[in-house]
């Protein structure tokens, strides 16, 4: 099978790489675990049919089509990258009920049969048939657990962005079940999980913790679909995490955000940039140093909002309508997740893709350098910012 049937996207020497992690996690595996692995994935309808007698469905909102309005992009050649996808279908959410039902994991739902349930997880880069856990001969031995538990991480939800779209949103079709849970399978290893955590009130006796090393088999499994796509919640999704905000003050500050910090996606010329954004009026922030709190009223006052690609602009999902974005890209890692977040949030989004490569742009290329750092041309940057003081 070729890596091009398996792999959704990137370059053949990215699917090599992935390829080679995997396969080292199996070996890995085989040595540390006895409990054989899922062996197949099904559909949630599939699966509710053939073992109705163990499984309840309990429908939520219906499927819904969110088509996205074109963006400004510049250079023009990059248009078909960021803009490859017109609209997205928001699945019909749901909560699933399984009697004996195992989580896995990330959050990986594994029922009767040894079938993971392709509605409660991803795979990030390959297609969901050759979801990566199929290619494991081994997994940890399950523990048992003797109550309702409910299984709120997804995969990636150690990440900010994850968490904050993917694995939050799942509480909205939870909400007023809190006494008929003996038990969350959560994250809670970094500070902005205990942060969140304490604001959704769930005690610690209640938490579970969601790590790769754990394989938990409970009475009842409760899972709630995820409340949109991955890495982008349905307005009712979003609403909920909204919902936690103390405060929406509307303060037309113009911010940067700098990644001067983090091994991946810099700028790599920031000094070069720097002193023309003091001109304009913004300041520079770095998101991962706040509170999650802090994070909420910063973005929510912002009028105006320049980052290169990365997780503190999940914090977008606090701004209010009509803010400005521009998003800066390397040509190499053109993922569009905040051009669509803007547009379930009714902001106003530009992307900027630095220079170089131009033969990537001239191909269409995803090469899917995650890690690429960001050379950002000052001239075009420039005009953006006299275009943002001619409309304000």
């Amino acid at each position: 099978m070729s890596y091009l049937n398996k792999y959704k996207v990137g370059d053949s020497f990215f699917r090599t790489l992935s390829e080679g992690r995997m396969q080292l996690s199996v070996l890995q595996n085989i040595i540390r675990y006895r409990h054989p692995a899922p062996t197949s994935i099904t559909g949630i309808r599939d699966y509710q049919e053939r073992h109705h007698d163990s499984c309840m469905y309990e429908k939520g909102n219906d499927a819904f089509l969110f088509t996205f309005p074109q963006t400004e992009v510049e250079p023009k050649a990059a248009r078909p990258l960021i803009e490859k996808q017109k609209q997205v279908e928001f699945p019909e959410t749901f909560v699933l009920r399984i009697n004996n039902g195992r989580v896995l994991g990330d959050g990986t739902v594994i029922g009767a049969g040894n079938d993971i349930i392709s509605e409660t997880t991803t795979d990030f880069h390959r297609k969901q048939e050759f979801h990566h856990l199929l290619s494991e001969r081994r997994v940890p031995q399950p523990e048992r657990f003797e109550g309702r538990l409910a299984v709120i991480t997804s995969p990636g939800s150690n990440n900010y962005f994850h968490w904050t779209l993917d694995s939050l949103p799942r509480l909205s079709l939870l909400q007023d079940m809190d006494d008929e849970i003996d038990g969350y399978y959560v994250d809670n290893r970094s500070r902005f999980h205990l942060e969140w955590l304490d604001m959704l009130g769930i005690p610690e006796n209640k938490i579970i913790p969601a790590s790769p090393e754990h394989h938990i088999e409970a009475k009842e499994l409760i899972v709630p679909s995820f409340a949109g796509i991955t890495g982008l919640p349905s307005p009712d999704g979003l609403r909920f995490v909204r919902s936690f905000m103390t405060s929406t003050k509307h303060n037309r500050r113009r911010i940067y955000i700098s990644r001067s910090g983090s091994r991946r996606r810099r700028i790599l010329n920031e000094d070069k940039i720097l002193p023309l954004l003091e001109q304009h009026g913004f300041e520079i922030i770095h998101p991962g140093e706040m509170t999650v709190a802090k994070q909420m009223e910063t973005f929510s006052s912002a009028d105006v909002i320049i980052s290169p690609h990365g997780a503190e602009l999940t914090n977008l999902a606090y701004c209010q309508p009509g803010t400005q974005i521009i998003e800066l890209f390397s040509p190499y890692y053109l993922n569009p997740c905040f051009k669509q977040l803007s547009a379930i949030c009714k902001l106003e989004y530009t992307a900027l893709v630095g220079k170089e490569a131009e033969r990537v742009l001239r191909q269409q290329i995803d090469a899917h350098y995650v890690w690429a750092n960001i050379r950002v041309d000052t001239n075009r940057l420039e005009k953006e910012l006299n275009r943002i003081e001619k409309r304000t």
